[in-house]
């Protein structure tokens, strides 16, 4: 009777043991998936750092999409026009492909070269008489819209595959649409005037800046634009000031390979060719056709800044 006894109690005694582990481990089980659920996101994060460090890194060679956004200061210039044009302001936007590759004159250098689509909208107030009792001409209101294609194009210094400096030339061509605003306008402005408005005008442009690259997904850049307005379109006309524009930068190229040592050719080929460039626009801005005798064309000089983005 009393080992009966025993047995019984033995046999609860192992029954609730039993239970109590059955307890413990779905207990157990439950904390052991909640630490795995809290330790699976950041063996995640951990594996994918790497990959965030190799996006950031500038690489060569390298092809990004991007947009830039920019502001900028605007003022029209004429000779033969005797009444001053108002200062005014200009946004512009850029779509384009940016791309990176080694350069031919040290690793500490990249080739930097950016096609793109360009649309930007400038605009000046009209000027106002200050003292009615002495009339004199009222400086110039405008606004004008571009619609265009360029390239941009230089040799930047790297810093640690994290930072590129690149001084920078730009050509382009676009079309333009321009209206002009004044109540003093003697006739003959008027009519010279209107030689570069009522409809769409060709145009060709050209800048000198700096663009600075951090990392591959955001840079900053800043220049100075000339922007030429042509009072009709002609083609051979605007096909010779193009070849002319690019046997002088190779002739140029030459030269500053064969003079300057390679730590300076982005800043050698930054100055020279946009210096060529400006002295080109400034003779064309007198004749059109430069070196020939031709109708003079209207200048927009626009200093300005921006900012870029990639687009992933």
């Amino acid at each position: 009777m009393t080992s009966q006894m025993n047995f019984k109690a033995t046999k609860r005694s192992l029954i609730s043991e039993m239970v109590a582990f059955l307890f413990m481990f779905r207990h157990r089980s439950r904390q052991w998936l909640f630490i795995l659920l809290l330790i699976a996101p950041s063996a995640k994060a951990q594996w994918e750092v790497p990959n965030l460090v190799d996006e950031f890194i500038i690489q060569s060679p390298s092809r990004v999409l991007t947009m830039n956004l920019g502001y900028g200061f605007t003022a029209p210039i004429h000779e033969n026009i005797v009444a001053n044009f108002s200062r005014g302001s200009a946004l512009h936007a850029m779509i384009g492909i940016k791309r990176f590759l080694e350069s031919d004159y040290g690793s500490a250098q990249l080739d930097f070269a950016h096609i793109f689509l360009i649309a930007s909208f400038g605009r000046a107030a009209q000027g106002r008489l200050t003292d009615t009792l002495a009339p004199r001409l009222t400086p110039i209101g405008f606004s004008n819209f571009r619609l265009g294609f360029g390239a941009r194009d230089g040799i930047g210094y790297r810093f640690q595959n994290y930072a590129v400096v690149t001084p920078y030339i730009s050509s382009g061509q676009a079309w333009t649409s321009n209206e002009w605003v004044s109540d003093t306008l003697f006739t003959g402005d008027a009519a010279r005037l209107d030689r570069f408005s009522n409809g769409l005008r060709y145009t060709t442009f050209t800048e000198m800046g700096v663009m600075i690259d951090v990392g591959t997904k955001f840079a900053m850049d800043m220049g100075f634009e000339t922007m030429l307005v042509q009072p009709r379109y002609i083609f051979l006309q605007s096909f010779s000031n193009v070849i002319l524009q690019q046997v002088a930068h190779i002739l140029l190229r030459k030269i500053i390979d064969a003079v300057f040592p390679n730590s300076w050719i982005p800043i050698a080929g930054f100055a020279l060719k946009g210096t060529f460039n400006f002295w080109l626009y400034n003779q064309r801005s007198r004749q059109g056709n430069f070196p020939f005798q031709s109708e003079a064309g209207l200048q927009l000089l626009t200093f300005k800044v921006g900012a870029s983005f990639s687009i992933d």
